[in-house]
């Protein structure tokens, strides 16, 4: 499906982040996966060792505008093109009203959830146009459409998201370019289900389901959808 193709998936280590990423390197893609933490990143080689030279991995903060362009110069070195880019990345804080919420807070989850998605856009968007192809997919979350109290900070930080989605995708257009994102409601991972052991689970995203959505937006299949929100509510 992906064969010859280049994916860069942020947040690679994360609670779905590797289902992501064995995903698409079963659909054939080589696959950057980028995170923070080197040593998660070498626990995730030797998981998915089978998959041998198609998966590269590259630490990097993608809040930082310096260690994004690097990141993305070694690939520039290393492969010549970027077909694809997933932006996991992201993070996740609630408990205060805006009443309540201090600035460094604030300014946490805009950097996280908004600022890294700029950053990793922003490099991708100037390669793929030189090459007149490319995927995007961005992760909103459906609090940013359901404002929930207590929240403000993570909700208008993954609206911004939405909203540089959809501005991409009007820059996208004129070259081949197609941007999307994702908007999952709780994903089902290990340290979400730690965090709400009282909750039904059974609702929750799988992983699996998620990874397999951002397969086919990624495929010819979806040339023709950009600029979309796709909800991911799980089951009801």
């Amino acid at each position: 499906m992906f064969d010859h193709k280049t994916a860069l998936i942020t947040g690679a280590t994360g609670g779905a982040g590797q289902h992501v990423v064995e995903a698409f390197l079963r659909a054939g893609a080589r696959v950057v996966a980028n995170a923070r933490n080197e040593s998660s990143l070498q626990e995730m080689r030797l998981s998915l060792a089978a998959f041998g030279d198609r998966l590269f991995t590259h630490a990097a903060d993608v809040t930082d505008e310096q260690a994004v362009k690097k990141l993305f110069a070694r690939i520039d070195t290393d492969f010549h093109s970027l077909d694809i880019l997933i932006h996991l990345a992201g993070g996740f804080q609630a408990g205060k009203s805006v009443a309540e919420t201090g600035f460094v807070e604030w300014r946490h989850m805009m950097s996280l959830n908004l600022e890294s998605a700029f950053l990793c856009t922003r490099e991708a968007m100037s390669r793929m146009t030189a090459q007149g192809y490319g995927k995007i997919v961005l992760t909103a979350a459906l609090a940013a459409m359901s404002p929930k109290a207590k929240r403000a900070a993570y909700a208008v930080s993954k609206a911004g998201v939405i909203t540089l989605m959809q501005m991409l995708a009007v820059e996208g257009k004129p070259h081949g370019i197609q941007v999307n994102c994702i908007a999952p409601s709780i994903i089902r991972t290990d340290a979400n289900a730690q965090a709400m052991p009282n909750a039904d689970h059974s609702s929750w995203v799988a992983p699996e389901r998620l990874a397999r959505t951002l397969l086919f937006l990624c495929t010819a299949d979806a040339d023709d959808v950009s600029g979309s929100i796709v909800e991911l509510p799980g089951r009801i």
